[in-house]
């Protein structure tokens, strides 16, 4: 009798330490994920969306008509800035341009384009290709284009020409983009053993475009591999090469200022305008400034 008493209190203390241990693990269990939940806003937080402004402005300088066409949208999903710079030897030059930047536009506020930002910049080139070459048959027709987009406190971006993005930083104007001119296509030519030294210096023809939009042999748009982070108090400055009467330091010193992003481009615009030259192209920036 004994013996089956202390059996059978073996078994029950066995059975309340296993009610222990499985009580214990339950509460481990559930006290971490609770844990694990309780912190997850505070990780959201860090992701805080930058406040943007968008200014713009534009000169027709010396020339007869206005060849540059420019658009700037904001959606839920992103911002988008384009602009595009027709071809001045070409007499369809501002309705290239125009074709150009009402694609991006049409192409960007269609649907959330964050989910690819590639593939629309892919599309919208190679439709803005087609629709020039369409307009035009065999007239000759064609424009730069520069074009971002901002999600999530990152910049895309996608050229094809001469004109440019850069971000303003820390008193600094850092360019983005790379010209698709001749002298950068002597230079890739050397570095790559395709041409003499001297051959590659020879850039008399270095402002030529090698790539633009709206003829039969389009090679695409360069674009960004990685999105560029950006930071508070960065400005964004998109233009056309009209601008770059101003040097570097010219417009890190208009850049520098405190004002709004659109008396920033109207600035940069009146020091164009100020610069004395024969021959003044068509300008035009717009500018992103981040808070």
């Amino acid at each position: 009798m004994m013996k089956e008493i202390l059996s059978n209190k073996i078994i029950v203390a066995t059975i309340i330490i296993s009610l222990v241990i499985v009580t214990a693990l339950i509460i481990f269990l559930v006290f971490n994920r609770a844990f694990r939940i309780r912190r997850k806003p505070k990780r959201k937080a860090l992701a805080r969306r930058l406040k943007a402004t968008i200014g713009n402005a534009q000169t027709i300088g010396t020339r007869e008509k206005q060849d540059d066409s420019f658009a700037t949208d904001i959606m839920d999903y992103g911002i988008l800035a384009v602009v595009a710079d027709g071809i001045g030897g070409y007499i369809n030059g501002n309705i290239a341009s125009s074709i150009a930047v009402e694609t991006y536009l049409d192409e960007f506020q269609k649907c959330d384009v964050t989910g690819n930002i590639r593939h629309f910049f892919n599309k919208s080139a190679v439709l803005s290709n087609e629709r020039i070459r369409d307009e035009f048959g065999e007239a000759k027709g064609g424009t730069t284009l520069v074009a971002v987009v901002i999600e999530n406190n990152q910049m895309h971006w996608t050229s094809v020409g001469d004109s440019n993005i850069a971000v303003f930083r820390d008193g600094r104007l850092i360019s983005v983009n790379r010209k698709e001119n001749y002298k950068n296509w002597l230079e890739d030519q050397y570095y790559a053993g395709a041409i003499s030294k001297e051959d590659a210096m020879d850039d008399r023809q270095g402002k030529h475009l090698v790539n633009y939009i709206g003829y039969d042999g389009f090679k695409m748009t360069d674009e960004t591999e990685y999105p560029v982070l950006l930071q508070k108090n960065d400005k964004i400055i998109v233009y056309s090469d009209g601008v770059e009467l101003l040097s570097q330091i010219e417009l890190e010193k208009i850049l520098s200022k405190r004002a709004t992003a659109q008396k920033i481009a109207e600035t940069i615009i009146d020091a164009t305008k100020q610069k004395q030259a024969r021959n003044k192209d068509n300008a035009t920036v717009i500018v992103i400034s981040l808070k």
